[in-house]
């Protein structure tokens, strides 16, 4: 025991001490003839020695040591693997572990028994183990015996060591403070399993392009065989090449390269031979999609009269890929060439230019409606200074827009572009806000008409720089039907009046991202993701890969997966996007067999979430299978890391003898800091009372 003071004695404690000193001394002598008043000096004397000790705070300070009973977590393999070791049957294996554990008691060693396989789960016995976890994941076993090694003498691992899944252990075994012993159950010849890993293809190509698929063929066993993996159209087989593989774990790539014909959705399947002693062979094939997009893409120009706008367009249309473009031109009462063929023809896009120059019967207009709700053509329209205010009239409701007044005798003023569209997904990266002047840019123009929107899904995108709102550019989308429309008719002016060398070509790349988004160039759908397959076994890990074909993919963006059950949502997270292959990429692992849905978002804050749904099926056969074997160099690594022993299931009886009863000793400090401790004021309190009562007595006040 120590004893100090927590507050030096001043010069001031030094003279509290002798004055007080004084004063009992001469009150002892003032008192000697009256002796009933000694006691109460003497009380008031060691109140005042106790208050007098208490103003240096005097501190006791000692050691106390507490002993502990440490555990023994045993933790028990539980995946479907420790059920399928041919030289040991499941319920062997529990019924030993039943002795184990009734031998451990036996030694009084305290056990916690866990069984583990994708999550540790604390059991209160064996008859809880079934054998049918997806998958092997120690990662988490050692993650869970450092988080509770404190109060651990130690853990036993028993298991095949097959970690397929999670954070790789050698990562974490340094960081165990504990003996870790393990116990491994199986033979350690590994089992002889093919299976396509992976099946690297793109999600969408054009028709007559060459595609071009990487097949990976991993393996494992001890073999050296020649196997023939071969790609299938439906029942039609395209493709076929052999591989030598070594097993082992070795990888081996298969290259098909091909040109699809037909268009749409088309299904592939890739499948390899399987080995006489395989033990799965459900993982020997896979599907994947692949969709087909047009090679061209029909465009209509309709030209009330032609200008300097119509070269402009054209030239435009015509830079663009794969564009087919067919001019209408009204010449007196008659188009050039006639529009018979126009109506017969399915447009991606149709152009309306300097159009239309006079009022639209109202028959007209009904098929112009019919043809573009049942085509779901994109619209375009360049005004022109042909175009009056009752013809524009005519055009208007296509476009979800109202004519509000004329701009009569307004000059040309600059203009600029929104922010939300320079940040949007469509010219994003041609234009910045704050690095350029729209105006040193662009040459001033004029708009001869107001227009305001009627939808809320049809908004100005480009507005004149003036007091008054005025648009110049609207953009929108209503039920799947996009649309433009340039209210100047100043287009050829910008195109050829660009003050600034450098940004020539700005204008031109600008419309074609603008055509780029109004043709749709990804097809019908948006997004175009796919997994690297249909069918999985559970715990299988399942790969995610896609694009967007909104026209410029932004990386800010934000890309989710929801997993979907019998209607229930059961588990959702973010997709990263890569840059290098300008994808968005995820990962996740087979649940539970069953029939799964699946739907990916993404969302740029801007324009409506572009969504795709798909599906997937989990096999009843399981990842686990592929490796039915002892994977004895990581156990014994574990072990030797730990300071602990590895031990085959035949020497399990020698484990139980190192498991015995280990106590911690921990040491406590412990101190009294004594004017903080309430006896000693209790203690004074009854001095006080005592020496009270005494005066009472003596007739004292």
């Amino acid at each position: 025991m120590e004893f100090s003071f927590l507050k030096p004695a001043d010069i001031w404690f030094w003279f509290f001490v002798i004055i007080s000193f004084i004063i009992v001394v001469y009150s002892f002598i003032f008192i000697k003839n009256h002796s009933e008043l000694k006691l109460l000096i003497i009380l008031r004397s060691i109140t005042f020695i106790i208050i007098t000790f208490l103003l240096v705070q005097p501190k006791f300070s000692w050691i106390h040591f507490k002993y502990n009973k440490l555990d023994w977590n045993l933790y028990v393999d539980n995946s479907v693997s420790i059920s399928h070791h041919p030289a040991l049957s499941f319920q062997t294996i529990k019924t030993e572990l039943e002795q184990i554990i009734f031998n451990i008691s036996k030694n009084i060693a305290f056990s916690n028994l866990f069984s583990f396989s994708d999550e540790v789960k604390k059991i209160e016995n064996t008859n809880e183990l079934d054998g049918s976890g997806s998958s092997t994941d120690l990662g988490r076993v050692l993650s869970h015996i450092k988080l509770n090694q404190d109060n651990l003498a130690g853990a036993i691992i028993i298991t095949d060591g097959q970690n397929n899944h999670g954070i790789d252990p050698a990562n974490l075994i340094r960081n165990i403070k504990v003996p870790v012993f393990t116990l491994g159950i199986g033979e350690s010849k590994p089992s002889i399993d093919l299976s396509i890993e992976s099946v690297d293809a793109p999600t969408v190509s054009i028709k007559g392009e060459k595609v071009n698929i990487n097949v990976t063929i991993l393996s494992f066993g001890d073999l050296r065989e020649k196997v023939n993996v071969m790609l299938f159209s439906e029942k039609r087989m395209i493709g076929s090449k052999f591989l030598n593989i070594s097993g082992q774990g070795s990888r081996n790539e298969a290259r098909f390269i091909f040109t699809p014909i037909n268009l749409g959705e088309n299904e592939y399947i890739v499948k390899v031979s399987s080995l006489a002693e395989e033990i799965n062979i459900d993982n020997n094939q896979q599907n994947f999609f692949i969709t087909i997009l047009k090679d061209r893409y029909k465009v209509a120009l309709i030209t009330g009269v032609p200008s300097f706008n119509t070269v402009v367009i054209k030239d435009y249309i015509n830079n663009y890929p794969r564009v087919e473009l067919d001019h209408f031109v009204r010449s007196k009462n008659k188009y050039s060439p006639s529009l018979n063929s126009f109506w017969s023809t399915p447009y991606q896009l149709i152009i309306f230019d300097n159009y239309p120059i006079d009022v639209l019967k109202s028959k007209t207009q009904k098929i112009y409606s019919r043809k573009i709700t049942s085509e779901k053509s994109s619209l375009l329209w360049i005004i022109g200074q042909n175009v009056t205010k009752e013809s524009s009239q005519s055009l208007t409701p296509f476009f979800h827009l109202d004519l509000i007044k004329e701009n009569i005798n307004s000059d040309k003023k600059s203009w600029y572009f929104t922010e939300e569209i320079i940040n949007s997904n469509v010219i994003q990266g041609l234009l910045t806000i704050h690095e350029s002047n729209f105006s040193d840019i662009f040459p001033p123009i004029m708009t001869p008409y107001k227009f305001n929107s009627k939808h809320d899904k049809v908004n100005p995108i480009a507005y004149h720089e003036s007091e008054e709102v005025i648009p110049v550019l609207f953009m929108g989308e209503v039920k799947n039907i996009r649309s433009i429309v340039w209210t100047s008719n100043d287009l050829s002016t910008i195109k050829y009046n660009i003050s600034n060398s450098n940004s020539n070509n700005i204008f031109p790349e600008i419309w074609s991202k603008l055509f780029s988004w109004l043709l749709k160039t990804g097809g019908d759908k948006n997004l175009y993701f796919r997994l690297n397959k249909d069918s999985y076994q559970q715990g299988e890990e399942i790969l995610i890969t896609g694009s967007s074909v909104r026209d410029y993919i932004n990386i800010n963006n934000q890309a989710f997966i929801t997993i979907i059950n019998d209607s229930i949502e059961i588990n959702s997270f973010e997709l990263r996007f890569n840059p290098e292959t300008y994808r968005w990429e995820g990962n996740f692992w087979a649940p539970k067999p069953g029939n799964y849905k699946y739907k990916i978002v993404i969302q740029d804050g801007l324009t409506d979430p572009m969504v795709q749904n798909g599906k997937f099926i989990v096999e009843k056969s399981q990842i686990e299978l592929n490796q039915v074997s002892l994977n004895l160099p990581l156990l014994a690594n574990i072990s030797n890391i730990t300071e602990a022993e590895y031990y085959s299931w035949e020497l399990r009886s020698k484990l139980v003898d190192k498991i015995t009863p280990i106590e911690s000793k921990r040491k406590i400090n412990k101190s009294i800091v004594l004017n903080e401790n309430k006896w000693v004021m209790i203690m004074l309190i009854l001095l006080l009372t005592i020496e009270w009562v005494f005066r009472k007595r003596i007739g004292l006040p």
